[in-house]
């Protein structure tokens, strides 16, 4: 990425693939939720709704709160993978992607063209912006894959009832996954294997622009700059930039933990709805519907209600858990919207003065 590029504009029949992509998402949202849910865990809408009764308004606010924080401290890691932007602007440009990514179907490519525009206005370069992007998305994913790795090694070591077998191949399971996510990481790390693997596609890409006749363009010295500058940004904040999504991710397991136990009253093992929430995480990756409600709340539900969960109950809490972590970062999506219109319109007037 050069200095001058920008995210290629959505041409108008991207523009409506985007929206009949997102109109279909929620029509799929709907009828799993609506229609697949209660035939999933086999209960009913009657007994989901009188599910809710006993919940008190504070465990509510709790989950809203726990969102907030989380939504803070992501904030905080994506700040340090941008050096030289406030905070302010870090936290505002995030609620704004995040805000996308959760509520529009695989919006996280339309979350990238505000970040880079976000931040193009807060005044860093296009290249600081590409390097702080992929320091963001590697500490995210990497977050979604220790996540269950963790929850499968804790459950291998409790107390539950599981033959030996079981608890070796879980553990087996836990060290290979966290193996292959160090050598994926190494090779990402490794710019001569990444230079390998880039001349590569290079070859590729360059037959076939020969054949069509396109026109070829370097991939290789621009990735491996952004490589470069990425791990120089790191230096000092790898910590923060890869230690604030998981523990974003531990914060909402152990508030679902509490939401399961103590505002639900299921007497389901700590370890086991930790594996159960790893399980949710897994299932958000499947872009099927925005912040995957439905999807996720199908797999949940269905595992508490073989954890020893009421039907109904196991239901209600899956929904009121994925809707708090989902409404509430698009709520601050939004209200963080103005502020960056705002912010754009105080920088063009004083251009213009």
């Amino acid at each position: 990425m050069n200095e001058s590029s920008t995210p290629t504009p959505l041409t108008a029949r991207q523009k409506r693939r985007h929206a009949l992509l997102a109109a279909l998402s929620v029509v799929i949202a709907a009828i799993v939720i609506v229609w697949l849910i209660p035939r999933a865990v086999d209960t009913s809408w009657p007994h989901i709704f009188a599910s809710f009764d006993g919940i008190s308004w504070w465990w509510i606010l709790f989950l809203i709160a726990v969102a907030l924080v989380v939504l803070a401290i992501d904030s905080v890691g994506f700040s340090a993978c941008f050096r030289g932007v406030s905070l302010r602007a870090a936290a505002e440009t995030n609620a704004v992607a995040q805000a996308v990514t959760v509520v529009v179907p695989m919006g996280s490519t339309i979350s990238l063209g505000l970040i880079y525009a976000r931040l193009k206005r807060a005044g860093l370069r296009a290249k600081t912006i590409a390097s702080g992007t992929m320091l963001a998305s590697i500490a995210d994913v990497l977050a979604q894959i220790l996540l269950p790795i963790l929850a499968v090694a804790l459950v291998a070591l409790s107390p539950l009832d599981i033959p030996l077998w079981g608890r070796v191949a879980l553990l087996i399971a836990a060290a290979l996954a966290l193996g292959l996510t160090s050598i994926a990481l190494g090779f990402v790390s490794s710019e001569k294997l990444l230079r390998k693997v880039l001349e590569r596609v290079q070859k590729i890409v360059d037959a076939f622009n020969e054949g069509f006749g396109g026109q070829s363009r370097d991939l290789v010295t621009p990735a491996l700059d952004t490589r470069a500058m990425a791990v120089a940004d790191a230096h000092g904040s790898r910590v923060v930039i890869l230690g604030a999504p998981t523990l974003a991710r531990l914060a909402q397991g152990v508030a679902f933990i509490a939401w399961c136990t103590l505002g639900y009253g299921f007497e389901i093992s700590p370890l086991v709805l930790f594996g159960i929430y790893a399980l949710s995480r897994l299932l958000s990756l499947i872009p099927l519907t925005p912040g995957g409600i439905g999807v996720i709340d199908v797999g949940v539900a269905w595992a508490l209600v073989h954890c020893g969960a009421p039907n109904a109950a196991a239901v209600s809490c899956a929904l009121a858990f994925t809707l708090s972590q989902v409404l509430t970062p698009a709520l601050a999506g939004a209200l963080a919207i103005p502020l960056g219109v705002r912010d754009a319109h105080a920088d063009a007037e004083a251009r213009q003065g």
